[in-house]
């Protein structure tokens, strides 16, 4: 199920990626109905112009199913799932693995905050320009206009692209995590969604496998915890996953054998430790 799931995520994302390069590229197509609808569907152009419906949606959708929002119709999350993808196959064997790495909060919060300060107070311009789908748009310009095009916005334009690309490439949705201010605002309403990436600790055998395909580097297998603040649902892990241990699933999993007393049948008090970590986790 989880590889059609995954599958039918990366035609959307990859569909709307293409649909909104053509509204760029093509004047005619982006004043039609079509063009505009597909622009509107980007939550900072919704929240400018008002577009309640969508503004609505996309809420809804965090609150129930997370970040799936990253994960499919932003155009820069395409562009970072599409520079991991090369990573994984272009770089050395020994470094093709993501690993867990602590949420970076003090870095997170501050800039969607600072950004809707901004908003609030009608400086429309750093909200505009922290959009994606607007720096998206500016690489494209620039590439197209780079003989006319200001010196300044061409270094813009070629440092932007070029740190998105080298740090996907090596790190996955590291930017998305850290920097982008949706992403940091998407993160906060999607800390307890209804559906969630959760793993079932009876059937997990810590093979590791979930954690090295996790672009988002969310899945903590030491405490078997998820961090759906930054988890953009990208369906990886449950698709990788030998014994159906990691899945989506309504609310957190709850044990059905204590893995302090397997762990103390066990005899192992590495394997205690372990566990007791992932008792108070949950």
């Amino acid at each position: 199920m989880y590889k059609q799931l995954k599958r039918l995520r990366v035609i959307t994302s990859l569909t709307f990626l293409v649909l909104l390069t053509l509204a760029i590229l093509d004047v005619r197509f982006g004043v039609t109905f079509v063009g505009k609808l597909l622009v509107e569907t980007q939550l900072v152009t919704a929240i400018l112009v008002g577009a309640v419906g969508w503004i609505v949606l996309w809420v809804v959708l965090t609150l129930s199913f997370g970040r799936i929002y990253c994960s499919t119709v932003c155009p820069l999350g395409t562009m970072q799932d599409a520079s991991a993808w090369l990573g994984v196959r272009c770089k050395p064997r020994d470094k093709r693995r993501y690993r867990y790495h602590p949420s970076v909060n003090a870095k997170r919060l501050p800039i969607p905050i600072i950004v809707g300060i901004c908003l609030f107070l009608g400086f429309t311009t750093v909200v505009v320009c922290t959009d994606p789908l607007y720096i998206y748009n500016k690489m494209w310009f620039a590439a197209l206009h780079v003989t006319t095009i200001a010196l300044g916005s061409l270094l813009a334009a070629i440092i932007a692209f070029l740190g998105l690309t080298a740090v996907s490439f090596w790190r996955g949705r590291l930017i998305c995590n850290t920097l982008c201010p949706i992403g940091g605002l998407l993160g906060l309403l999607s800390r307890n969604p209804i559906y969630r990436v959760d793993i079932n600790t009876d059937k997990c055998i810590h093979c590791g496998k979930c954690e090295d395909v996790c672009k988002s580097e969310c899945i903590n297998l030491r405490t078997c915890v998820v961090d759906n603040t930054r988890c953009v649902m990208c369906m990886n892990c449950c698709e990788i996953c030998p014994n159906d241990a990691i899945t989506i699933r309504r609310g957190k999993y709850r044990l059905s054998t204590p893995l302090m007393r397997r762990a103390m049948q066990c005899g192992n008090s590495d394997n205690f430790e372990s566990a007791t970590e992932i008792t108070e986790s949950k």
